[in-house]
């Protein structure tokens, strides 16, 4: 575990197009998050989006095609803006009603640094309910839908007041979908998959802030994909564990100019977490007006392992309504 926080870190601090005021920060930003991380890992159990022989891992930026008992804590995210920067400490619960129905809860807790003003607060918060359809295994197929809802008034005044979170709320139905490529006939393609989301965000008050669509993919190959179901290749226990991927995530309101990230990473998966470290790009000429290349790093813990076989880690009615 010791490795795997020791690698992140530097690979992340790294990065050649990071000053140093930038990776200082984020140093002291993701140090206490990765203390967090050592002293949360408990044992053994499945990860939770299995379609066929393909495991879906969570992604960081966007969400992965399925329903879980889960926690994202921490996640860690450093975006330098043009006249500082910003810190987000953020979790998420997820929490199964039933085998195929879940809800999420999301919180961001926002630091910023400015050279013009500051601020510390929570963001507003997100609810999430999600229902899991049935996937197609042999071609590793798994969709879901839901609808996000922004809860207008529940972050801090200071970060409402300066414009730093929004003051209007939304909800947002929303597709998700994951496809694995494991049917392939070319070996070495077959641990690829990609993860899509595509969402309507309808804003409460269209005329003083508009409706979006949402829309963010990722492209992924598993290394875990290829040791166990394509060919056990001679590397070292640590690489078969990764992921690499990229995701990227936009947004394109009904007035206004897209904005959005690339977010390239790696993913390290165990039986009963994960770690990921991600830089998060900018992708186009109108989000590099508003920031920089950062960074995020996100610790994910799986409830439905047996130590968590209570409230927390198993549905609360064990019945899948698709059967």
């Amino acid at each position: 575990m010791f490795s795997v926080v020791r690698f992140a870190l530097c690979g992340a601090l790294a990065a050649p197009i990071v000053t140093r005021r930038a990776k200082r920060a984020l140093w002291r930003a993701v140090v206490p998050a990765a203390t967090l991380i050592l002293v949360f890992v408990p044992t053994a159990a499945p990860a939770h989006v299995i379609c066929g022989n393909r495991v879906f891992p969570a992604t960081l930026t966007m969400d992965d095609p399925g329903v879980g008992d889960e926690l994202s804590l921490p996640t860690v995210q450093l975006i330098p803006a043009p006249t500082g920067q910003d810190i987000t400490y953020a979790y998420e619960w997820d929490k199964t009603i039933t085998r195929d129905l879940g809800v999420a809860i999301n919180g961001d807790y926002v630091s910023q640094r400015s050279a013009i003003q500051g601020g510390n607060g929570w963001d507003n918060t997100t609810l999430t309910l999600k229902d899991e359809l049935p996937c197609k295994a042999r071609h590793e197929l798994a969709w879901s839908i839901g609808v996000v809802r922004e809860l207008p008034g529940t972050g801090a005044t200071q970060l409402r007041s300066s414009g730093a979170i929004d003051t209007i709320g939304s909800t947002a139905p929303t597709f998700y979908i994951g496809k694995g490529f494991g049917d392939l006939p070319i070996g070495a393609l077959r641990p690829l998959a990609i993860t899509g989301e595509l969402s309507r965000q309808f804003s409460d008050s269209p005329a003083t802030s508009p409706s979006a669509w949402n829309y963010a993919a990722s492209l992924q190959y598993s290394m875990p994909y290829m040791q166990q179901h394509v060919k056990a290749l001679k590397l070292p226990q640590f690489m078969t564990r990764l992921t690499p991927l990229v995701e990227v995530s936009m947004s394109s309101p009904g007035s206004g100019s897209a904005t959005g990230t690339i977010a390239p990473g790696l993913i390290y998966s165990a039986q009963t977490w994960q770690l990921g470290v991600v830089a998060i790009v900018p992708a186009n000429a109108a989000t590099r007006q508003t920031q920089s290349t950062g960074f995020l790093v996100q610790y994910h813990l799986f409830l439905d392992d047996s130590a968590w076989k209570t409230f927390w880690g198993k549905p609360i009615i064990n019945k899948d309504l698709w059967k």
